[in-house]
C-alpha cells in the first residue's frame, strides 16, 4: 500500500441479517491533526491501521495500535485518538450497524500476517478502481468489502473461525501412522508407500501443517505413550507395545520430547 490514493465509498448499503454496511474510507491522518478529541457515533465503527502508530483513548484507558491492529467501537462509546511520532497513520474505517456490537463493547486485536495480506490485497483492488461508485463496479466493490469484513469479524470473534480440511496427502499420512504395522517403517518408506519422494512430501507436509513428517510421527507416538503410561502400564511394556528397540531408548526419546522421564506419568 505504498502508492495508495484516498478512498471513500459512500452509501454502500450492503445488507445481511444483523448487518448493514454504511460506508468505507481509507486515508492518512492529516499533518495538522495528531489527535482527535473524544467523540462517539450512533453506529458501530471498525478501524484498521495499515501503517502508523498511536493510541485509541476510551474510558478503559489508552490502547496502543500499530500496523495490523483492528478495533471495533460500538455505538455511543466515547473514544479519541492520539498519534505517535513517526509516519502518519494510514487508516481504514468502516461504518456499520452490527447486531451484538453494543453488548460486546470495545474490542481490539491484531490480524495474522496472512489475514493482513489478504485485507491489503482487497484494499488495493478498491483503490485501483477508476470510479468505485459506478454501477459497473458495484459487485466487485461489494465482494471486496465483504471479504475485508469477514476477515475482521472472524479476528474479533463475531464470526467463528473456519476449520479448514487438511489436504488429502496429510490425511493419508496420518492414517498410515495410526496403523500398527507401519510403526517400524522409516519416513522414506512411508512416503514411498504413498507414492511420493520423501523430500517432496516432507516439504509439502510442513507447509500444510507446520510439522515435518518425523515430528508428526513423534507427536502421535508420544500421545499414545502418554495414554498407555497414564493407564498404569510399565515403561517396559509401553516401549515394547510401541515397537521401541529397548526401554532405555524409549526413556531417552520420551524425555527429549517432554523434558520428563516416562515413569513420572505412572
Amino acid at each position: 500500500m505504498k502508492h495508495y490514493r484516498p478512498l471513500l465509498l459512500q452509501e454502500l448499503d450492503i445488507r445481511l441479517p444483523g448487518l448493514k454496511l454504511r460506508r468505507l474510507r481509507l486515508n492518512r491522518h492529516l499533518p495538522e491533526i495528531d489527535s482527535l478529541s473524544q467523540h462517539s457515533h450512533s453506529f458501530s465503527q471498525i478501524l484498521y491501521y495499515v501503517s502508523g502508530r498511536g493510541e485509541i483513548i476510551t474510558a478503559r484507558g489508552e490502547i496502543g495500535i500499530g500496523p495490523g491492529s483492528v478495533a471495533i467501537l460500538p455505538p455511543r462509546v466515547e473514544h479519541g485518538f492520539r498519534e505517535s511520532t513517526g509516519r502518519r497513520p494510514l487508516c481504514m474505517a468502516i461504518d456499520l450497524d452490527l447486531r451484538g456490537a453494543a453488548r460486546r463493547g470495545f474490542q481490539t486485536t491484531r490480524l495474522s500476517q496472512s489475514d493482513a495480506a489478504t485485507l491489503r490485497q482487497n484494499l488495493s483492488t478498491l483503490t485501483r478502481l477508476k470510479d468505485p461508485g459506478d454501477m459497473s463496479c458495484r459487485l466487485l466493490v461489494a465482494a471486496s468489502v465483504l471479504q475485508i469484513l469477514d476477515i475482521i469479524l472472524r479476528a474479533l470473534g463475531f464470526v467463528p473461525q473456519r476449520v479448514s480440511q487438511p489436504p488429502p496427502f496429510v490425511r493419508n499420512f496420518l492414517r498410515l501412522l495410526h496403523q500398527p504395522e507401519t510403526r517400524q517403517l522409516g519416513i522414506s518408506d512411508l512416503a514411498l508407500k504413498m507414492g511420493y519422494q520423501a523430500d517432496y512430501l516432507n516439504r509439502a507436509f510442513k507447509q500444510a501443517t507446520g510439522l515435518t513428517l518425523r515430528e508428526q510421527r513423534d507427536k502421535i507416538i508420544l500421545e499414545q505413550a502418554k495414554a498407555l503410561l497414564l493407564s498404569g502400564k510399565s515403561v517396559g511394556d509401553v516401549a515394547q507395545q510401541l515397537d521401541f528397540s529397548d526401554q532405555n531408548y524409549f526413556a531417552r526419546w520420551f524425555k527429549k520430547l517432554t523434558g520428563i522421564q516416562p515413569r513420572a506419568l505412572r
